[in-house]
């Protein structure tokens, strides 16, 4: 394992182990949306919703088309998907806020859970094809999350 994955498995590790709100999402402990949850659902869909905002939709409009693309996906999930693959210096948090507006706005329903939708994403972003070492880290944060 080189150096750079081990720092980021330990990062990674480190924020899971000592994040609470990570825990209580894991264990489900009550099913109504803690007040975290409900904050990281929040940046996802303001961000999407701003995206769409500045394209030109209605606030309302772009505020119902983000909550529809995100609905189907794990919140807590896509924040951190977005943070790792910032960390990673793959793409960027704006430029997937970017692509899922995309989707919403065409509504597209987007699996980001599956490698391939994964690989599918970032090589639309780039707008070209993956090389090997990123091809890899994005197999690595698949697993992860």
């Amino acid at each position: 394992m080189n150096k750079q994955n081990f720092i980021t498995l330990t990062l990674i590790i480190s924020g899971l182990a000592f994040n609470p709100t990570v825990a209580e999402v894991r264990a489900d402990i009550e099913s109504a949306p803690t007040q975290t949850q409900t904050q990281n659902r929040t940046s996802v869909v303001s961000g999407i919703s701003t995206v769409l905002f500045n394209k030109g939709l209605d606030e309302d409009v772009a505020e119902e088309l983000a909550e529809n693309l995100v609905e189907g996906e794990d919140e807590m999930y896509l924040s951190l998907l977005l943070q790792a693959l910032d960390a990673r210096n793959i793409v960027s948090h704006a430029e997937v806020l970017a692509y899922l507006g995309n989707a919403a706005l065409h509504r597209q329903s987007v699996d980001l859970k599956k490698y391939d939708d994964l690989v599918g994403m970032v090589s639309k972003i780039q707008k070209k094809a993956l090389d090997a070492n990123t091809l890899k880290q994005l197999g690595y944060i698949a697993k992860l999350t």
